[in-house]
């Protein structure tokens, strides 16, 4: 994670000679939101700001601030660029004092009476939590100490519902993969320190919930959107499809499928919205340009004789959508 910009830190300013006084000013007229002692960002800045940027400029306020600060759970997955699943609920870091674990109320503080003012007191703010964790070392990632790769996968599998969990899961095995860790086709338990970690939870039902995961887990889904999908799939009780699979014709290559059902001859297609309104993500093409792309390739491949089923979004938050979609293309829940 990189240090978003609009971020005022006030001993960063002091560092340099200058003084805080307009700062002070500006906080007082209700310009600056307070995140915490110490840091500042312009209010305007923070209304307009996305949740993921507003918990960015808490969470780094939070590791600036806090003596030590070693950033666990989803926040360090967050601080080293793995992904999850929506903005997490609060800033979490590791503490081996047993009597400091437990959450703080968040200190954001905006003044003034204002429609601004009241605006930014309805926006969700970040709790900090104090969790007791023990037996790994921190790892830096930019100005962060995290927990490592292997303590953080664990501790979000063992946790997290699986959605949330298979989300992050794809993820470490598609890093772990670039970094030659995984082998292509094998699930997160073959890395050593992932089942070592799994093993040695105190409890049963986080075993079985991180293992659950970690046997999900592949590195081929591409997006978010893609893993929360297969998290539904279980859930749903499909069963798994297959991944990536590439389909070709009399005239050749037609694509990668997000998913394959072969059994039941059914193609399956996450449709987030970045894949037609992202330039970076339409090879320079137009949006239109892209969706009519998209609309040849569907056609080659029904022809083939497969069925075929597009899902949002929309679909992902309410399941009983997408379990619809998925038996009117023909698809049936394992019995």
């Amino acid at each position: 994670m990189d240090v978003p910009p609009g971020l005022i830190d006030t001993a960063a300013i002091l560092r340099t000679g200058a003084g805080t006084d307009a700062v002070h000013r500006a906080f007082k007229a209700g310009q600056l939101v307070r995140i915490r002692r110490g840091f500042y960002v312009p209010t305007e800045d923070w209304l307009r700001a996305l949740p993921s940027r507003r918990f960015e400029w808490t969470t780094t306020a939070v590791a600036r601030s806090v003596k030590g600060a070693v950033l666990c759970g989803l926040t360090a997955a967050v601080a080293s660029g793995l992904p999850t699943l929506g903005t997490p609920p609060c800033v979490e870091l590791a503490t081996t004092l047993p009597g400091r674990s437990g959450v703080r109320n968040s200190p954001l503080l905006v003044l003034g009476g204002d429609a601004s003012a009241g605006n930014v007191r309805r926006t969700r703010s970040y709790p900090l939590r104090y969790r007791l964790m023990t037996g790994f070392n921190a790892v830096p990632f930019g100005e962060f100490l995290c927990s490592g790769l292997t303590k953080t996968t664990v501790d979000v599998l063992a946790s997290a519902e699986l959605s949330q969990a298979l989300v992050l899961a794809d993820g470490a095995a598609r890093r772990l993969l670039a970094d030659g860790v995984l082998e292509e086709g094998v699930s997160l338990l073959s890395v050593p320190e992932i089942a070592a970690g799994i093993a040695a939870l105190p409890s049963a039902a986080a075993r079985c919930r991180a293992e659950r995961a970690a046997g999900l887990a592949s590195p081929q889904p591409e997006s978010v959107g893609e893993s929360y999908s297969r998290a539904l799939f279980e859930f749903l009780g499909f069963e798994q499809p297959v991944l990536q699979q590439v389909f070709r014709d009399g005239a050749g290559f037609i694509g990668r499928s997000d998913f394959w059902w072969p059994r039941q001859s059914v193609v399956g297609e996450f449709d987030g919205k970045g894949k037609y309104v992202e330039f970076a993500r339409r090879n320079g093409i137009s949006a239109e340009e892209a969706v009519y792309r998209e609309k040849l390739r569907e056609d080659r491949i029904r022809a083939l004789g497969h069925g075929f089923v597009r899902w949002g979004w929309a679909d992902l938050t309410d399941p009983n959508k997408l379990r619809y979609k998925l038996l009117a293309a023909g698809l049936r829940p394992r019995p």
